[in-house]
């Protein structure tokens, strides 16, 4: 049986779907230069910055702007919604088990039970005295001409104190071991490559997926951002998986095929970088996959069939891309267990699954899917699977 264990960012997320961005109380917790830690549309700021411009107690500050109870609160994360796909998915297949951190309040008892309704091996949280990690989505659903906009409030609160000796030895004895969105985690982020060596030691396949780095923006406006603390961890990575934006800005190349072969020249095995609705693109250089040039493959299109088709079944767009690093991981898991040595894996296979889950997340709201019973997921993804190999193949 495959193991897979990862860490990273795991938040509660809070939306707020029918705020109104035209009102005096919103507009005056706009932004007014750049950084200033004021609301920016379609953009994050962290919650103790804007705690600081507004003057006022986030939760008293964020009550006023929204002027609502939350609609929803849902699990969120750049490491555990993949990790959640890859558990429901593979079932009995695999031994999925996420580490991370939870606060002391209300919300990470709420975020405990979420956790519960996704069939993990196991899942191991530290306890510690801060707010529990959470994001506040702030949409309007008519601003820009009833296309809408959102607009984000992170809080670190425990996230910015998970340290790398919080971690637990037995997270290394694994087949896979998965780093999500540690950009949203400040101290893992920076000891990436400590992290990594274990893992690479005992040859265990390592798996990153990015995540947006406001507070690399933050400290260094314009600059390039950095992976690990001495931009070292490439050599340790055995498949990179990011969005255009976050494989421009943490290569900093100019296009996407020029970041590929940037990551691919620092060391990393493999890389795939999506594009929304764009082609995806990959490329291998060495290790657990063969050589590969840079490669386009189509994103899933029975899921944009089905979409325009059915306009009135649109979810949104928030966790397509979790979803489709979890796609990934299902893919590296299932050839494991069937057998393919490392060195034969195929890079082309694990972007089906990726594609087919990202595909099947614009169906629901939110990130994360809780099944009615188990193998549903299975079985709803497949037909998405099935689907994008008679069209891209």
């Amino acid at each position: 049986m495959v193991t897979i264990h990862g860490t990273g960012c795991c938040l509660m997320d809070i939306l707020y779907a029918y705020c109104d961005f035209s009102t005096p109380v919103f507009r005056s917790a706009l932004s007014m230069r750049e950084a200033d830690g004021g609301l920016s549309i379609g953009r994050l700021v962290f919650a103790e910055d804007f705690e600081r411009f507004i003057g006022k107690p986030y939760e008293k500050a964020l009550a006023g702007i929204t002027g609502m109870p939350p609609t929803s609160k849902n699990l969120g994360g750049p490491s555990v919604v993949p990790l959640a796909h890859t558990a429901q998915v593979l079932g009995n297949e695999a031994e999925v088990r996420y580490f991370g951190i939870r606060g002391n309040d209300e919300l990470a008892d709420h975020l405990e039970k979420l956790l519960k309704r996704i069939p993990f091996a196991e899942y191991r949280l530290i306890k510690k005295d801060y707010p529990s990690p959470r994001t506040d989505v702030i949409s309007d659903p008519n601003y820009n001409d009833g296309h809408g906009e959102r607009t984000f409030i992170n809080l670190l609160g425990a996230a910015n104190h998970f340290y790398p000796q919080d971690l637990e030895a037995d997270f290394y004895k694994a087949d896979i071991v998965k780093f999500g969105g540690t950009g949203l985690v400040p101290p893992i982020h920076r000891s990436l490559t400590e992290l990594l060596k274990p893992a690479r030691e005992a040859g265990v396949i390592t798996v990153v997926n990015l995540v947006y780095d406001f507070l690399g923006d933050i400290s260094a406006p314009g600059k390039k951002w950095k992976l690990g603390a001495g931009d070292d961890a490439y050599p340790l990575i055995d498949i990179l998986l990011a969005d255009k934006d976050e494989a421009l800005k943490t290569s900093g190349a100019a296009t996407v095929e020029e970041s590929i072969q940037w990551f691919i020249s620092q060391g990393t095995g493999a890389v795939i970088v999506t594009e929304g609705a764009q082609p995806i693109k990959l490329a291998a250089k060495k290790g657990i996959f063969p050589p590969m040039g840079i490669t386009a493959m189509p994103v899933c299109e029975e899921a944009v069939r089905e979409l325009a088709a059915h306009p009135e079944r649109r979810g949104d767009t928030t966790g397509c891309g979790d979803n489709f690093v979890g796609g990934v991981v299902v893919s590296l898991a299932e050839q494991l267990g069937s057998g393919v040595s490392k060195g034969k894996l195929d890079l082309r296979e694990c972007v089906v699954h990726g594609a087919a889950a990202g595909g099947f997340a614009c169906f629901i709201v939110g990130g994360t899917y809780y099944e009615s019973r188990p193998g549903e997921k299975r079985e709803r993804i497949a037909h998405y699977v099935d689907a994008y190999r008679r069209l891209a193949y």
